[in-house]
Formats: structure tokens, sequence, C-alpha cells
């Protein structure tokens, strides 16, 4: 478990314990299709964060042509392109998500829109300068790419993560109050 996902089942343990009903309220109100969807987007950010880590050595290979580039760019392009689909349909969700989770999705839409805008200027640098396709800044773009899929993959596991540590506690809580009537 990683340091976000610790402090945030931390602070949802004692928000628990301070008001026992009203995690069973806020449970109610979790949104099936949004985790749904969380678990559709980690899939498609897996595989571009391993595209963009490949993606990356290219620009420290010398020999690969533009073109090489240009293919591997397009492959992680068309996944940006899927997961721009699933953002779509995320904040169609947002409305009826619950609190938590709209925030969720309104951080995890941030971070998959700078990845297709970063995504866009590599590929636009790339055809600047194609007969150096591993010149500067060409892989300072790269690198961020690689970081923003690592940032978004991280917020993503961190969002399931809370979300199903969240219904192990409402789950707790609701055998804590059937066991006390």
């Amino acid at each position: 478990m990683n340091p976000r996902t610790a402090i945030c089942s931390v602070i949802l343990s004692l928000g628990c314990l301070a008001i026992p009903g009203a995690s069973l309220a806020q449970g109610a109100s979790d949104n099936p299709s949004v985790t749904g969807q969380l678990n559709d987007a980690k899939a498609i950010v897996v595989k571009i964060k391993k595209d963009a880590i490949q993606m990356q050595s290219y620009a420290q290979t010398t020999g690969l042509s533009w073109q090489t580039h240009s293919a591997a760019l397009e492959k992680i392009k068309a996944d940006v392109n899927t997961l721009q689909e699933n953002m779509r349909g995320l904040q169609s969700h947002r409305t009826v998500a619950s609190p938590w989770q709209q925030d969720a999705i309104d951080r995890i839409t941030g971070f998959a829109n700078d990845l297709a805008t970063n995504m866009n200027a590599s590929i636009d640098r790339l055809n600047k300068s194609k007969s150096r396709p591993t010149a500067p800044p060409y892989p300072e773009y790269l690198k961020a790419n690689t970081r923003i899929v690592s940032d978004l993959a991280d917020e993503i596991d961190a969002t399931i993560d809370y979300g199903q540590s969240k219904a192990k506690l409402d789950a707790l809580g609701q055998q804590l109050d059937s066991s006390a009537k």
C-alpha cells in the first residue's frame, strides 16, 4: 500500500469512528459504474505506462529513425484517445457519483488531460525535428509523458484502494450497528 492510500484509509477510519452513521449514508451513494470505469481506465493506463517507458528509452538510443518514434507515439496516442473516451464516461457519471468519487474523477481527469496535451506536444516536437528525433527538447516531452502517466496510475490505484477500504469499513460499520441493536 502506498503512503497516499494509507493516509486516505486512516482518515476514513477516523471519520467513521467519529461519526459511525455517516459512513453508511455515504456508502449508499457510491456509484458502482464509476468504480467499473476506474478499473477500465487502470487497464488502459498500464498499457500507456509500459509504452511510455519504452518510448523514453528510444530517446536515449541513437540510430532509430523518426518513423520508429512516430509509430510508437501513434500507438500511445491511440491508447490515450481510448483513455479520453473513458474519461468522458467518468465525467458523464460525475453528477450521480458520491462526493469522494466526484473529487477522484476531477483529479484523474486532470491527469488524463495533461497526458493528452503532452502527448500531442511530443508528436508536434517530433514532426519538427524528423532529421534529429532525439534532439532536445523531445526527450523532455517523453520524460514528462512517463511522469504524468505514472502519476495518473498512482492516482487511479489510490482511488480504487480507497474505494475498497471504504467498502470494507462500511460493511464493518453495518456489522457494528446490527450487533449494537
